[in-house]
């Protein structure tokens, strides 16, 4: 199973183009999370991919950054003629666990599908730590990960899921099958990665599969 980052990177490169033709839809919990900030925030979203959730945040007012490692990615969400809004969204190439911006930076940020893709353990409370030290004093972040008994993976994928780390196939318009690492988190994981990270959960909650996470910089 390929654990390191970069063949993590090297997949998203590979599966750049489908994967944001397929994944058009934001969340609907992230975006009733972004309706709670005030239309002037800053958002850092992290791991923002083709801006799936960037977006609707420009739209609502707020100055967003995207942070990701898939140059791919990042060149059809910054495409400015298929979409107005990317001219409100400052798109950055970097890395969740050592983020290219100055710390207290942010009202908010996003972390959504990220941390499961992140192979060590150390890597993913890295990643949450980063969140905690761009956010401002009163900063909020929401997080979002795959849990381990999702439904999904056993009605549609077909997986009988015993390991927490697993490889999900993602197929390619030609039929190829891409693996893409994951690692599932079983209940209570999430929150002692937040608490592991220094962040303060203020909400947990599950929805579709997904474990999520409202937090604050500090308590």
């Amino acid at each position: 199973m390929h654990r390191s980052k970069t063949s993590i990177r090297e997949t998203y490169d590979r599966i750049a183009s489908s994967y944001a033709a397929s994944r058009t839809r934001p969340w609907p919990e992230v975006l009733e999370f972004i309706a709670t900030l005030p239309a002037t925030s800053t958002v850092l979203d992290v791991g923002c991919g083709h801006g799936r959730h960037a977006k609707p945040a420009a739209r609502a007012g707020c100055r967003v950054v995207g942070v990701d490692l898939c140059r791919p990615l990042l060149a059809i969400g910054d495409d400015a003629s298929a979409d107005a809004t990317t001219a409100r969204i400052e798109w950055v190439v970097g890395d969740a666990t050592s983020l290219p911006i100055c710390g207290s930076t942010f009202d908010a940020a996003l972390c959504v599908a990220v941390l499961h893709h992140l192979p060590p353990h150390e890597d993913r409370v890295a990643a949450l730590a980063e969140v905690r030290r761009v956010l401002r004093p009163s900063g909020r972040a929401f997080i979002s990960v795959w849990a381990k008994d999702n439904p999904y993976l056993r009605d549609v994928l077909g997986l009988r899921v015993e390991a927490d780390d697993v490889e999900v196939p993602w197929h390619l318009p030609d039929g190829t099958a891409v693996p893409r690492f994951y690692h599932l988190f079983s209940e209570g994981e999430l929150e002692r990665l937040i608490i592991e990270s220094r962040l303060h959960g203020e909400r947990y909650f599950r929805a579709s599969g997904n474990l999520f996470a409202v937090t604050t910089r500090d308590g």
